[in-house]
C-alpha cells in the first residue's frame, strides 16, 4: 500500500528502532509507548487485519511475538506483559496495516488497557453463542 507507514518502515523509507527482522516479519519500537520497551511486531507484506492475514504469516506474527515479548522480559526485567491487535479503527487501530503490541508491565506503571465490564441479561448469552457458533 502506497500510504501506509508500515510499509515505508518496512522498505527503510521511514527511520525506525529494529529490535528484529526476518524475511516475512519485523518488530521495532513504538515510537509512542504505552511503557518503555512496548514493540511493534508485523508482517513486511501489507494486510489491514487478522482476518486479511495468511495463516502463515499470522503463524509466523506470532511466533516472533512471543520471542520479542521474552527478550524484552529477560532484557528489561518485567515480570508481565500484554499482547494487543486492534483490528479496524472501530477497535482503535490507527494504522491499517496488521501488527502487535507488545507491552511490557511493571508494578505501577499505570498502563490502562481496561475496559467496563458488561453483563448478560437472561437468555442473551445463549443467543449470542449461537449466532457466532453457524459461522464457526
Amino acid at each position: 500500500m502506497i500510504d501506509c507507514i508500515f510499509c515505508k518502515i518496512v522498505k527503510g523509507e521511514i527511520p525506525s528502532t529494529k529490535i528484529y527482522e526476518d524475511q516475512l516479519i519485523i518488530a521495532l519500537l513504538d515510537i509512542a509507548p504505552a511503557n518503555k520497551g512496548h514493540c511493534l511486531v508485523m508482517p513486511k507484506n501489507h494486510y489491514e487485519t487478522l482476518l486479511d492475514l495468511p495463516e502463515e504469516d499470522l503463524s509466523d506474527l506470532f511466533f516472533v511475538a512471543k520471542k520479542v515479548s521474552k527478550a524484552i522480559s529477560l532484557a528489561l526485567g518485567n515480570k508481565g506483559y500484554n499482547i494487543l491487535m486492534n483490528n479496524d479503527k472501530t477497535a482503535g487501530q490507527l494504522v491499517p496495516h496488521a501488527h502487535v503490541h507488545v507491552i511490557p508491565r511493571f508494578k505501577g506503571d499505570r498502563v490502562n488497557l481496561g475496559w467496563r465490564h458488561k453483563r448478560y441479561v437472561g437468555k442473551e448469552m445463549e443467543k449470542i453463542k449461537e449466532k457466532i457458533v453457524k459461522f464457526l
